[in-house]
């Protein structure tokens, strides 16, 4: 049930659009702004491919649902939208994980750290140029998939 709690809240946060200059970019260096903190996630190097400083990406982890019937289901979830990446630090050799740096606000750094302290595997979406907009996100799972 706690982990049906969790998966419950993590998919709830729905997050403020950031300013473009959120980034800090007048200071040259990729300073954070007053107010968000600079976050490292690990990720593995093929999510790194398309990703560059700038870019907007949604942050999704999967995980192992305890569903009513008291039965284990991974699903994936939507925990955070439309993050600005302040760095990305690709591995030296193609099996190795890199490390990207978020924009995020105080609240999405705490998501951010539970997910990856519960060992969860998180995946990054790159946005598209331009697209800003955060849409509500039901976790998906391959039961709903089949239906």
């Amino acid at each position: 049930m706690k982990r049906l709690m969790m998966a419950a809240a993590l998919a709830a946060v729905m997050l403020a659009p950031r300013p473009l200059g959120a980034a800090g970019a007048e200071s040259g260096h990729g300073s954070v702004a007053q107010g968000y903190r600079g976050a490292a996630i690990t990720v593995g190097w093929d999510q790194l491919l398309y990703v560059k400083k700038g870019d907007r990406v949604d942050v999704l982890v999967t995980f192992d649902a305890l569903m009513k019937d008291d039965r284990k289901e991974k699903v994936t979830a939507t925990i955070l939208q439309n993050v600005v990446v302040l760095n990305v630090m690709k591995p030296a050799k193609r099996e190795g994980a890199g490390v990207i740096e978020l924009l995020l606000n105080p609240n999405e750094a705490q998501y951010a750290a539970l997910s990856v302290a519960q060992g969860q595997k998180v995946h990054i979406s790159v946005r598209a140029p331009g697209d800003l907009e955060l849409h509500p996100m039901e976790m998906a799972s391959f039961r709903r998939l089949i239906k």
